[in-house]
């Protein structure tokens, strides 16, 4: 859904035929009677997968979770981390945004490339900041569902944000505690009154174009359920650790994550 500048006095040509472009699209994907926002739904929905992401740390042991493919490649400790931090950074900008409509201060956050620090791969993050604007126009023209696409299946190679980068040296227990923690929050965020101009309410992020609340925890939703495939990547890999020799300790682990 692309939202105008509440300040400008008339929509422009381009922000009028992407509005145009992603409502069609959405309408043929959806269907053209396809309800109002049902955030039980979705936070169901967002419940399975999230559920699927900690059954898949207790399959795995300490060793497992720390070991990565190469140099470079995340480990499924990792990875997990990933999606732990990215849900913060998602529900905080929903709060932030809710916020600031409450206040009477905006309907829309527009987010930078230099708040995200985000890359493509092959492309050095310096020169980033110079796309800004063609991605930004291009993002116009890329309705909601091409855009949750993408970001479910892995067409185009990216860089993560630094605000939502793994920290190393996790264990798979205390990651299950944390994503399980991180889900409740969402949930209780979720069921809290959502006001009635929620639809109006947007994020206007460098990458993923302009969307709504409801849009964006929808990617989210996708985005987790992307690197599950990661995570399964990993575990089929012919090098991953079948059954440890030794138990090993928790200083030895630590140390070999670092040496990835």
């Amino acid at each position: 859904m692309i939202e105008n500048n509440p300040h400008a006095s008339s929509p422009s040509v381009a922000t009028s035929a992407a509005r145009a472009i992603d409502g069609a699209i959405s309408r043929l994907v959806q269907g053209v009677n396809s309800v109002s926002w049902n955030p039980v739904a979705d936070v169901d929905r967002f419940r399975v997968v999230r559920k699927r992401t900690v059954a898949t740390l207790g399959e795995v042991n300490a060793e497992q979770a720390l070991w990565s493919p190469e140099k470079g490649t995340w480990s499924i400790a990792q990875i997990a981390d990933h999606l732990l931090r990215s849900e913060e950074m998602y529900r905080e900008q929903f709060r932030r945004l809710i916020q600031m409509s409450n206040e009477g201060r905006g309907t829309s956050i527009d987010i930078s490339l230099k708040e995200v620090d985000v890359a493509f791969a092959a492309i050095p993050r310096e020169v980033i900041p110079l796309l800004e604007f063609p991605i930004r126009m291009f993002n116009l023209f890329v309705p909601h569902v091409v855009r949750e696409t993408m970001v479910r299946y892995p067409l185009i190679a990216a860089l993560n944000p630094q605000s939502s980068a793994p920290r190393t040296g996790l264990m798979p227990g205390k990651l299950k505690e944390d994503l399980a923690a991180a889900l409740a929050e969402t949930e209780a965020f979720f069921r809290t009154p959502m006001p009635p101009n929620i639809n109006q309410l947007t994020i206007n992020h460098p990458i993923m174009g302009n969307n709504t609340i409801p849009q964006l925890f929808s990617i989210m939703i996708a985005h987790e359920e992307r690197h599950q495939g990661q995570m399964s990547n990993v575990r089929a890999h012919k090098g991953f650790p079948k059954i440890s020799r030794e138990p090993l300790s928790a200083a030895q682990l630590l140390d070999k994550s670092w040496q990835k």
